[in-house]
């Protein structure tokens, strides 16, 4: 079970950004028709259920954007549509993320503060948000 879950990140991690979610997918596609019937419905299952708790536990403090990310990838294997979004997100987040990371290259070390205390402001008042939400009024 380790071993092929190792050897599924692996193949993953090859794959070149923009297109591994839809190439996965299309392997998947094609390996499909052997696997047993119980495998072919419990994943689909198991990533919906992923995906709801995800949902929940951003609504609460927790850790629901990885369950967000594991659902969602089990399910681009079974669908080309989502594969297809899950690799324009990735485009975009990479984009994200190399302008956060050369911005926190070059900015003064007053910038970075502020973003810092800016960020946990924001997590803070969602944090809060959450809270009110589930256990307030």
């Amino acid at each position: 079970m380790l071993g092929e879950l190792r050897k599924s990140w692996q193949e993953l991690k090859r794959g070149r950004p923009g297109h591994r979610f839809r190439e996965r997918a299309e392997r998947s596609k094609s390996r499909r028709s052997s696997r047993s019937l119980r495998k072919r419905v419990v994943e689909p299952i198991v990533a919906i259920i992923l995906i709801a708790g995800g949902v929940i536990l951003c609504l609460i403090p927790g850790p629901g954007l990885p369950l967000l990310i594991i659902g969602a990838g089990l399910l681009g294997e079974r669908s080309i549509t989502i594969a297809r979004g899950l690799d324009w997100i990735e485009v975009k987040a990479r984009k994200v993320i190399a302008w956060g990371t050369s911005w926190w290259r070059h900015a003064t070390e007053t910038g970075r503060v502020a973003a810092v205390l800016i960020g946990g402001v924001l997590v803070g008042g969602a944090g809060y948000g959450a809270y009110w939400i589930t256990f307030g009024r």
